[in-house]
């Protein structure tokens, strides 16, 4: 009989604990009730190896020994500094609902750019994790948040650690550099089967352009930075090396078909770059029997066409769920002001999106 009520209770611990991180990351619910009912997580300045070597990181963890469910949380480029309140929130409630949750902070992304390496890097900072005494390898995953969420799912796929990955979060992730690009440089996205206008954020431009730039020599990969961080920039391209006019004609405004061109004839190792940094050409890989995306359906900085692409891809596989939200601001939740009938709808669609992570953290 004990077996069967444990089986019978895992739903509803699965539920409370949902529970506790709705209440406790979204800001503009009430929330500190649960501050005497739980316990404050342990936070801890930890050290672990990345390709770069070792580096610092802050890992939030409930108080008692576990083993706890462990999960590493792919920043990405966040939209606000690394000490914005809604970081550590974000952290804290995951810790305060069962998770020992790893901060992962890019380096390449601190400096608005994307990096292929950072997928081994993430990869190796969960080995890590798995390896402390109070994780359970078997209940563990990694989240991630905006280009975050698109490292993620390519860092699951990693040989190092595909059979170790219970889950996998995205919100507001990327699926092709690619469609990305051409998106990006031509103001526009896929709305259905047509395309609409689309003004691109300010940080989407930046991270695009040094993204783009980042295999030209420096002097010119600087150059262009500065003078492309909008498409109105302008410079004489005679003086450029081969590679540089070949990236040149991406960071000026052009049509699909131009942008389409352009893109296929970038130099080949800059075209494979793009490829390593594009999560499609992962998820065959991905063995975790949990994957989850979500994306905000007016996302001004990666538009939800890219997820849409991502869930497409993965037609048809069992464990997959995708969710569309009005609820945020490009992850942040205390922009965006709806009617209070809405925000009931929209809070419960958020609840019923991360429910599967929980629902999978309490499954063994």
């Amino acid at each position: 009989m004990i077996p069967v009520f444990t089986g019978a209770m895992r739903p509803i611990r699965a539920a409370a604990k949902t529970g506790v991180f709705f209440l406790k990351v979204l800001p503009m619910l009430p929330s500190r009730p649960l501050d005497w009912v739980t316990k404050a997580p342990v936070v801890e300045t930890v050290v672990f190896p990345t390709r770069l070597g070792q580096v610092e990181g802050n890992l939030y963890r409930p108080s008692g020994v576990g083993p706890h469910p462990g999960v590493v949380v792919c920043l990405g480029v966040v939209p606000f500094d690394f000490d914005h309140p809604q970081i550590p929130r974000f952290a804290a409630a995951l810790a305060r609902s069962g998770f020992a949750a790893l901060l992962y902070r890019s380096q390449a992304m601190g400096d608005l750019r994307l990096d292929p390496d950072d997928v081994e890097s993430i990869a190796l900072a969960y080995q890590w994790l798995l390896k402390q005494a109070y994780v359970d390898p078997t209940r563990s995953g990694m989240i991630g948040l905006c280009v975050g969420g698109s490292f993620a799912l390519m860092a699951a796929a990693s040989p190092l650690i595909r059979d170790s990955i219970a889950f996998v979060g995205a919100l507001a992730p990327y699926a092709s550099m690619m469609t990305l690009a051409r998106d990006v440089c031509t103001s526009t996205r896929a709305r259905g089967k047509v395309r609409e206008s689309w003004q691109v954020d300010p940080l989407t431009r930046k991270v695009y352009v040094r993204t783009l730039t980042a295999l030209l020599e420096q002097r010119e990969a600087e150059l262009l930075s500065s003078a492309f961080a909008d498409q109105s920039g302008q410079i004489d391209s005679r003086n450029l090396s081969e590679a540089a006019r070949a990236v040149y004609p991406l960071l000026t405004p052009l049509d699909v078909k131009e942008a389409e061109t352009a893109l296929h004839q970038l130099p080949t190792a800059m075209q494979e770059r793009l490829a390593t940094l594009s999560p499609l050409a992962y998820l065959k890989d991905i063995h975790a029997s949990l994957i989850i995306l979500g994306h905000d359906r007016d996302d001004q900085v990666i538009p939800v066409s890219e997820s849409k692409r991502l869930r497409s891809a993965l037609s048809g596989r069992v464990g997959v769920h995708y969710t569309e939200f009005a609820l945020f601001q490009h992850m942040d939740p205390t922009k965006r002001k709806l009617p209070p009938l809405r925000l009931v709808r929209e809070l419960g669609k958020f609840y019923l999106f991360v429910y599967p992570l929980f629902r999978r953290a309490v499954a063994s």
